[in-house]
This record gives C-alpha cells, sequence and structure tokens, in this order.
C-alpha cells in the first residue's frame, strides 16, 4: 500500500507513487521475477471530490462552537457530497480495463481489480520479483509503481501489491496475565473459575497477613474480578438510572464465538443482570470465510476479546443494542473482491457506509513503527493511514463516535519487555488509538469497595515482584506493563487538545525531540489493569480438554473502551441525540470537572498494591508505578483527562 505522492515518473504521462515498493524488498533479498502468470488481486482506494471539504465537514459538526454542530449527514450525503464523483470513478476504471485488469466489485471506498501479475506489472509500470525474508519469500514491487497523471487525484493507494502486512491485536492482557489455567476451580454457583486463589470479591475482603507487608501495611488479595453491577456503581452509572436505551453500539473484531450471545446471557443472569430481549442482540460473521487464523493467533484466540468487550459494554449499557461484528481476519483488509468485513478496516466501512451504529468499540491496534520481516525498522504505511483517517471523517459527518483502546504496553518502549516482544521499534504511540478523529482509552487501576463505590484510582501502570529468599520481604520491583499513550510523531495537534494538553507533552516527542505541537494520547481512562479488572464468562476449553461455561478475570486497555462506550451510551441516552465524535465535547466537559483526575500517587490509607498468584508463589502487583508514561495532575500521556464520574452523566440531562 501506498501514498500517492510526488516523485519522478518512470515514464511520461504518469506519477510515481512513493513508497509502494516496501524497505525490505532489497537488491541484496531479492530472489528474481515472480510468475507472471500468477493472479494477482488488488484494491485501489478512492480518494473523493473534496478531502478537505470531508474534513472541515467532520469537525464543524463535532465542535460545539460551530453553527453546524450536531447537524449530521446520512451514508448517502456524505457520498453525495465527498465521495468519489461517477466521473473519478469511471476514468479509474478505464484505466484499469484498459490495462488488460478486470474489476471484480466496488464500493464506495475501492474498487477491487485482477488481472496475472504480469499485467498487474504492465498497469502500473513496475515488475514484482520474490524476496527473501525471515518470513519465507514474500512478492513486492522491484520499484515504486506508477498510474496515470489523469487519475492521480482521483487515488488514494492501492493494497495487494506486496505480501507482507501488519496485524491487529487484541488490547487484552488475557493469555499473558488474567488467566491460570492450571489451577482452576469450580466456584460456588458451579461455574468453573480459571484463576487462582484466594482472590476477593470486593477490594480489601481478603487481606495477605501471612505475606510481607508494604510500607507498613498489609496488602489485599486481588479481586476475583469485577462485576457489572460493581463497575456501573463505581462509575455513577446505577445512580443516574440510565441504561443506554435507544442506543446501538457495534462492538468490532475478528473472528466470532458461536456461543456469545448464550454466553452473555448466561454471565448477566448469574451476576443479577438482565440478558439479552429479543433483537437486542445481533451479529455480522462469516465464519465460512474466515482467513489468516494462524497469522491472527487463531479464531479462539480472539474469542475472549469478543466475550470480554459485549459483555462489558451490555454491563455499563443494560438496554443498548449491540451489534457484534467479526472480521474476517485481524489485518486491515482481506479477501479478494468486496468482501464486507473482510479486514477490520472493512468492517469499520460497513459501520459508516450503512450507519448501524452510533458509536464502535475496538480493542485492537497495530504499531506505527515496527520491524520488518528482514529485521529493519519500518513505518505503517502512509496510505493506510490515509484510508482509515477518511473512513473517520466520515463516520464524524455521519454522527458515529468510533473509541479505541490505548495499548497495553506503554509506549511500546524496545527496553521494556513487552515492548520488545510486540516488535516495536522504537517508542511510540500506537494506530488507529492516536488517530485525531477517534476516541483514544487509556487504563487505570481501581478499588471497588464493598458498597460498589470508588475507594480509589490509579494510572494503570503496573510492576511486579516476588518473594525474596526467606520470605520476610518482597524483591525489587520491575515493570510489568501498562495502558498506552504519548505524544504521536505522525500527527499534528488537533483542535480541542489546544487549550488542555500541557506543551511539556505536544511539544516533546517520546525520544525527547523538541516538535511542533502534536497528538497526545489517550483522551480518557477508564479501568483496565487485569490486576483490577472484570470477571468474564464464556464457553471455552476447559483445563482438562472438555469444553464449557468458565469464567476468568480478564484486564487491558480492551477492558477500558468498551467500559468508556458503555458509559457513552447511557449518555448519549441522556441527551436524547448522538454524540458523534466525542473529543471536542469531553475536553470541553473536562473544563467543568466532570472527570475525576487520576495520578499515580492518590491520597488512600490502601496501599496501592495487590497481591495475586497461589499463597506459596504470590506475586505483588504495584500499581500507579510506571516509568515512561505518568499520571500527574491536569492532562497526562497515561490517563488523559481522567475517568468520567457521576456528574459527567448529569450533565447530559
Amino acid at each position: 500500500m501506498f501514498v500517492v505522492g510526488a516523485g519522478a515518473a518512470h515514464a511520461a504521462g504518469s506519477d510515481v507513487l512513493s513508497g509502494s515498493r516496501p524497505t525490505w524488498a532489497s537488491a541484496s533479498a531479492d530472489r528474481g521475477a515472480a510468475p507472471a502468470a500468477a493472479p494477482l488481486a488488488v484494491r485501489v482506494y478512492l480518494a473523493g471530490q473534496d478531502a478537505q471539504g470531508l474534513a472541515d465537514y467532520a469537525r464543524s459538526v463535532a465542535d460545539p462552537k460551530s453553527g453546524a454542530y450536531q447537524h449530521f449527514l446520512t451514508p448517502a450525503q456524505v457520498q453525495a457530497r465527498f465521495g468519489a464523483s461517477a466521473e473519478q470513478v469511471a476514468a479509474v476504471k478505464a484505466w484499469l480495463s484498459g490495462a488488460g485488469l478486470t474489476v471484480t466489485g466496488q464500493t464506495e471506498d475501492y474498487i477491487a481489480v485482477q488481472g496475472s501479475t504480469a499485467a498487474v506489472a504492465a498497469a502500473l509500470n513496475t515488475s514484482f520479483h520474490e524476496y527473501a525474508t525471515s518470513d519465507g519469500s514474500l512478492r513486492a514491487p522491484s520499484r515504486d509503481v506508477s498510474v496515470p497523471a489523469g487519475v492521480r487525484s482521483a487515488i488514494i493507494g492501492i493494497t495487494g501489491l506486496s505480501q507482507e502486512r501488519t496485524a491487529n491485536k487484541p488490547n487484552n492482557s488475557d493469555a499473558a496475565d488474567a488467566r491460570d489455567k492450571q489451577s482452576s476451580k469450580v466456584a460456588a454457583d458451579g461455574v468453573p473459575y480459571l484463576g487462582t486463589y484466594p482472590c476477593s470479591d470486593y477490594s480489601g475482603q481478603q487481606v495477605a497477613t501471612s505475606l510481607p507487608a508494604l510500607n507498613g501495611k498489609s496488602v489485599p488479595w486481588a479481586v476475583c474480578g469485577y462485576t457489572p453491577k460493581q463497575v456501573r456503581g463505581a462509575y455513577g452509572v446505577s445512580d443516574s438510572g440510565l441504561s443506554g436505551k435507544g442506543v446501538t453500539v457495534a462492538v468490532l473484531d475478528a473472528y466470532g464465538l458461536p456461543t456469545m450471545q448464550a454466553d452473555a446471557n448466561k454471565y448477566a443472569s448469574l451476576h443479577g443482570d438482565k440478558p439479552f430481549r429479543p433483537g437486542q442482540y445481533s451479529e455480522i460473521v462469516t465464519p465460512g470465510q474466515w482467513t489468516d487464523a494462524d497469522a491472527c493467533g487463531g479464531a479462539d484466540g480472539w474469542a475472549g476479546e469478543e466475550a470480554l468487550d459485549v459483555e462489558s459494554v451490555h454491563g455499563m449499557a443494560p438496554d443498548a443494542k449491540v451489534l457484534y461484528i467479526g472480521a474476517n481476519s485481524c489485518f486491515d483488509t482481506a479477501g479478494d473482491g468486496v468482501a464486507a468485513n473482510g479486514g477490520l478496516l472493512d468492517s469499520l466501512q460497513l459501520v459508516v457506509n450503512h450507519h448501524l451504529a452510533d458509536m464502535v468499540s475496538n480493542s485492537w491496534g497495530e504499531l506505527m513503527h515496527f520491524l520488518d520481516p528482514s529485521g529493519n525498522p519500518v513505518d505503517l504505511d502512509p496510505a493506510l493511514i490515509q484510508i482509515y483517517e477518511q473512513t473517520f471523517q466520515k463516520g464524524a459527518a455521519e454522527g458515529i463516535g468510533f473509541y479505541f483502546s490505548s495499548g497495553d504496553c506503554s509506549d511500546d518502549n524496545t527496553g521494556s519487555g513487552c515492548g520488545a516482544d510486540n516488535g516495536s521499534s522504537r517508542s511510540q504511540a500506537e494506530y488507529p488509538t492516536s488517530s485525531p478523529w477517534v476516541t483514544s482509552v487509556g487504563g487505570t487501576s481501581v478499588a471497588i469497595g464493598a458498597d460498589n463505590r470508588l475507594q480509589f484510582q490509579t494510572s494503570w501502570q503496573t510492576a511486579s515482584s516476588s518473594l525474596a529468599t526467606g520470605n520476610s520481604a518482597w524483591t525489587p520491583s520491575s515493570y510489568l506493563y501498562g495502558g498506552g499513550g504519548g505524544t504521536s510523531d505522525v500527527f499534528a495537534q488537533p483542535w480541542y487538545q489546544s487549550w488542555t494538553v500541557p506543551s511539556s507533552l505536544s511539544r516533546t516527542l517520546l525520544d525527547g525531540t523538541a516538535t511542533s505541537p502534536k497528538r497526545v494520547v489517550p483522551d480518557v481512562a477508564a479501568y483496565g489493569d487485569p490486576s483490577t479488572g472484570f470477571l468474564q464468562g464464556y464457553t471455552q476449553e476447559l483445563p482438562d480438554g472438555s469444553t464449557g461455561y468458565a469464567e476468568s478475570r480478564i484486564g487491558g486497555t480492551s477492558l477500558a473502551a468498551p467500559t468508556f462506550v458503555g458509559i457513552q451510551a447511557d449518555a448519549q441516552q441522556a441527551q436524547h441525540r448522538a454524540i458523534g465524535f466525542a473529543n471536542p465535547e469531553i475536553y470541553l466537559r473536562a473544563t467543568f470537572g466532570l472527570f475525576t483526575d487520576v495520578t499515580d500517587h492518590p491520597r488512600t490509607n490502601t496501599p496501592l498494591a495487590v497481591v495475586r498468584g497461589l499463597p506459596t508463589a504470590p506475586s505483588l502487583r504495584l500499581l500507579g508505578d510506571g516509568v515512561d508514561l505518568h499520571a500527574t495532575q491536569g492532562y497526562d500521556n497515561a490517563t488523559g483527562v481522567g475517568s468520567p464520574n457521576a456528574r459527567y452523566l448529569a450533565s447530559f440531562r
């Protein structure tokens, strides 16, 4: 994929699309020409007839100070005003057909074509070679491709040219930390709990008095996982009487759990909530079209994410409609021709082009700066970013809000274990959460008491310690994980952050370099630390090899995002009209104290720590103990403007 950019043309009357040859397609790795007769399918993404007008309108309908505020358009109106014109589409099709390629499909966003590798190469004035990589031999253009000058302005980029793609990952800490299937037990209600005992029903219920103290105080055992009722109490939803009625929330992940509705209904009933009423829950899932399962960690690897997202949204907004969309792949695009939910980007465009929801919860993301198959540092393709940005702007014009988890590895510092494991090439803010057109949701660690009230909350930046020799003290702590955030080195500062974000953050990149004002994430925060996480339940493989419904504690900013989306559904119910792109309103409301400012060191008589694991092998988790990201007074790059409080929901009435 590539950006349409300036450069020396390969042939008269054509424009080079710079960056279309990936950096790993080097001369030293070249293994010769790719098979000329092999079929090759690509997509040509359309820029539309007024890209700047779309961005301007998306801002105006979201800005409370604008005369067009909340004057949302229908998908048809967006397409008529800002989509590709009939003339643009005809010109692109004529070029492609004239080059001997077959148009296999078309949407509002792209034209899909197919032909032999030789025909595609001739159409784009390049050649395709095979290149040796750590992932095997991969096809790529041998030089940047070109398109006719007459269609340049109509094209954002082309996908499918190279075989190397970047996968999106769910931002949960399930497999890494939240469950221990080696020590499952059956709870009092007969439901298997995939975790370790002891654990508490609420913060402070059980205290590790037999283990070393912290600052002179015994440390509580971690909760088994908070239930929706507890979380609704903590964020003021219960007192508000709101339930998300009249709002449709789309939950967007990859693949799909066949038992999701039944599992969500069982979970709700077990914990005193209402199951989905008929017609309240729906799905767009096509198992027969799933692809890339091995590269994406398998469909089962996304099942826990789906259950977490669906049950969190339903828990926070019990009367909202929930539409689950399972992309056929964890990659951005997938499938030949037109695949409505082929990849995650395809699924987002499906929501926008048909206005399927009022808001979309997304608990996944990818690195912007990573190591390619040859181990070289490369950047996420700017054309891919442009296509995403166009999609988000169209959604904003329609009144759709997009919410993304901020990541689970702080700023992906390559010096930390999780950053190196992720394939990060440098400290960074991830994508799409760093887009100026989405709401980035960071994480917190929380203590919810027996009365379902918050005892304290701090930033989710967690360190870990184990027992020292002799079991009389804890070893020195080391950083474990935490919510994502930081200053983007790609996006300029959006207007809504200019009066809130300190210049010390917006004008300083994560490597310390001074810069013009940039986008900083997250925007808001909600609970995400797995050690103070959510009790989820779904049908899965049990430790004995059988399959059945079980519950476990889980966390990550993939918990924070659907939690905040559920609160937003309640807020939209209260104001009786769409919220749309929420960031301008969020920053405005923050100035009136409608968010609780979260800091690394809140005042509390309770240790900022929990103990988890078995009594014979406990782990001390120190909360609010970050390395690169810190929650300070006011806006910060760990928790944004903070977490919504009861006054936040009241402000929408």
